[in-house]
């Protein structure tokens, strides 16, 4: 038996105690039978830390004995995609989420008070390991022998072999592994009869939706650098998969802070964790079911049905719970007027679970369809946009105006108040828009209301910058750090807020205003296109072990501005595959966007598309890590005591 395999099977077993320790800690409040659990707890986490450790080893030695490093290495794989390509394929994959979740019950040992809630919690992020670790053991064993040794692997994916590959799919599974603790704590407070659950997940779903969010936003960006279609969003289900649980765990990072301040949406709280997590197991079963095509797919490993089965199982004994605690989740009724900070709350999450549930249809509607009927339809990108993006410019006004409303109930003449000169900026910036050729309405009325929620958000700051400056005697500029600081709650959730707006802004660009030429350019010979100037110089071949890469020279030219672009074609000499190295000029209102065609010594065939605003929506996902990290900052670091 292989010492990996072992490794594993002694983490299932330290799992099964642990789990059922906990759970006898729980009835019994023990210290001693905590303590027990807890160090059954830390040999899962050893044992599974080992095991990454070997299969990571299997891979630096090229061990192709061991099938599963023979499927996705070969002999010239650089080093740091040798160690990507540990999650490379859908065995290693569940091994680090596995992995991923014990360091996640580690840190909450090290972090949470010893109580009924974390036992219960504990046991349940115990369960989700021991159903992982049963299916690696069983089914997608990473350490299976194979009966020879190859003289090479098959080596990874050419489209894989990109630096995106290294950060993209390990962050997601962060994000993965970390809202199911929501749903454990959520499930823990159903059956230790305490609300106080809700206090406990702030830092960790908010930083669990941190990775989520930004592994979305890099993949995106590798989409947009690497796959060559010229976009970063396609609406693939894979992707749809990643989004969804990420819509419904922005959802509850709102809704809770109606649970901790008023005692209100405490049922709606439970049934967002739990849909978070289900929605988390729903996007691995599409994504290793086989019952899609998409490059961000395993393929089928005949785990798929096993999936189903356990979101099954998890959802009914989720709801089997909640329905024998229904009178502990009935909550006060906080809503008393639609001018009220609390109505703003309601009207988020109802947006965001209109969005995922949009999400959620068209991803699986064309699956059950032909589950069904057994006929293969698809939902093209008309469905989304006919729905996600009037819902995604309700959000951003409602970013805007939210910050308006108090709590109860906020005065006509107040809302009017803060909101003219905000107002009267957002309806200016559609005419200057125009000036600057946004000329569609929707991209008027989009930019308009962005500017409106952008102007918000800079009057508010200035207003707690002044009352920061007079309460503390701090010289203004630095109150305008002091109070970010001091307020970082509120001002975590206002730049992730202006993130969204930047992204959103971006979008409208992307969507509405990108242009596409298809052009063939003779050698030397300048040609202008779209307002630039291309000339092809010519070609340069790179040999490198495995791969010839065909680099193409063209000088751009606009006015002062000139440049050279160097999109590429490789060929991949082991898997007999050619592909394409985008090239992208990025500019600070628009990308040039060059996807090469075909080539030789006297010309080029090109797509050459104009990407405007694309920018923001990279800098909008810059800055939204900004915003939570400044959130999650420990309270030591704080300048001054928090003023409110």
């Amino acid at each position: 038996m292989d010492i990996g395999y072992s490794a594993l099977a002694v983490a299932l077993l330290a799992t099964i105690i642990s789990f059922a320790s906990f759970i006898y800690y729980t009835r019994t409040q023990d210290v001693s039978i905590y303590n027990f659990s807890k160090a059954a707890l830390y040999g899962q986490t050893l044992f599974l830390t080992a095991a990454v450790i070997i299969l990571l080893y299997y891979f630096l030695i090229r061990d192709f004995n061991v099938e599963y490093v023979a499927l996705y290495s070969d002999n010239s794989l650089p080093l740091a995609y040798t160690i990507g390509a540990l999650w490379g394929g859908g065995s290693g994959s569940l091994l680090l989420w596995a992995w991923i979740i014990s360091l996640f019950m580690t840190g909450i040992v090290l972090k949470e008070q010893k109580d009924r809630i974390t036992g219960y919690a504990l046991a349940v992020l115990l369960s989700v390991n021991i159903f992982l670790l049963s299916l690696i053991l069983s089914i997608n064993n990473p350490f299976h022998r194979l009966t020879f040794i190859p003289p090479d692997g098959n080596g990874l994916n050419p489209l894989l072999i990109d630096p995106g590959m290294l950060i993209h799919p390990p962050t997601l599974f962060v994000g993965y592994g970390g809202l199911t603790i929501p749903f454990a704590f959520a499930l823990a407070g159903l059956l230790a009869k305490n609300e106080n659950w809700v206090f406990r997940i702030r830092k960790w779903t908010l930083f669990s939706w941190l990775f989520l969010g930004f592994g979305i936003f890099l993949g995106g960006w590798w989409s947009y650098t690497v796959l060559g279609w010229g976009g970063y969003w396609a609406w693939d289900p894979v992707e749809n998969a990643s989004l969804v649980p990420w819509l419904i765990s922005t959802a509850l990072l709102h809704s809770v802070m109606l649970q901790e301040s008023k005692r209100g949406m405490k049922l709606w709280n439970v049934l967002l964790a739990i849909g978070a997590f289900e929605t988390v197991i729903l996007a691995t079963f599409i994504t290793r079911s086989g019952i899609i095509s998409s490059v961000h797919a395993f393929g089928s490993s005949g785990i798929g049905p096993i999936f189903v089965y356990y979101i099954g199982l998890t959802l009914i004994t989720s709801l089997v719970i909640l329905a024998f605690r229904y009178d502990q989740v009935k909550s006060m009724n906080i809503f008393q007027s639609i001018t009220s900070r609390e109505s703003s709350f309601l009207f988020n999450n109802i947006f965001f679970v209109v969005m995922a549930l949009t999400v959620i249809w068209g991803t699986l509607f064309p699956i059950l369809n032909e589950a069904v009927i057994g006929t293969k339809i698809s939902v093209g990108t008309g469905f989304y946009n006919a729905i996600v993006p009037w819902v995604m410019l309700s959000l951003i006004l409602l970013m805007g105006i939210s910050i308006v409303l108090r709590w109860g109930t906020t005065s006509s003449n107040e809302i009017i108040h803060k909101l003219k000169y905000p107002a009267a900026i957002g309806l200016i910036s559609a005419p200057v828009a125009y000036i600057f050729s946004f000329t569609d309405i929707s991209s008027l009325v989009g930019i308009s209301t962005s500017i409106f929620a952008i102007s918000l958000h800079g009057q508010n700051y200035l207003f707690d910058v002044k009352d920061f400056t007079t309460k503390t005697g701090t010289k203004t500029i630095s109150s305008m750090i002091h109070i970010i600081l001091n307020r970082r709650r509120r001002y975590c959730g206002y730049i992730v807020h202006l993130s969204m707006i930047l992204i959103f802004i971006g979008i409208i660009g992307t969507s509405i205003y990108q242009t596409n030429y298809s052009t063939t350019l003779q050698r030397d010979i300048p040609e202008e296109i779209g307002g630039y100037t291309f000339t092809y110089n010519g070609y340069s071949k790179i040999e490198e072990p495995n791969q010839n890469d065909y680099r193409i020279n063209l000088v751009i030219k606009n006015g002062n501005f000139g440049d050279v672009i160097t999109p590429s074609i490789s060929e991949n000499l082991k898997a007999q595959v050619s592909y394409t190295h985008v090239g992208v000029k990025s500019l600070l209102l628009e990308d040039v966007y060059v996807i090469p065609e075909s080539f030789d010594e006297n010309q080029v065939s090109l797509t050459i598309n104009y990407v405007p605003l694309i920018s923001f929506i990279w800098a909008g996902g810059q800055l939204m890590v900004i915003g939570v990290v400044i959130g999650l900052l420990p309270n030591r670091l704080l300048l001054k005591e928090e003023i409110n």
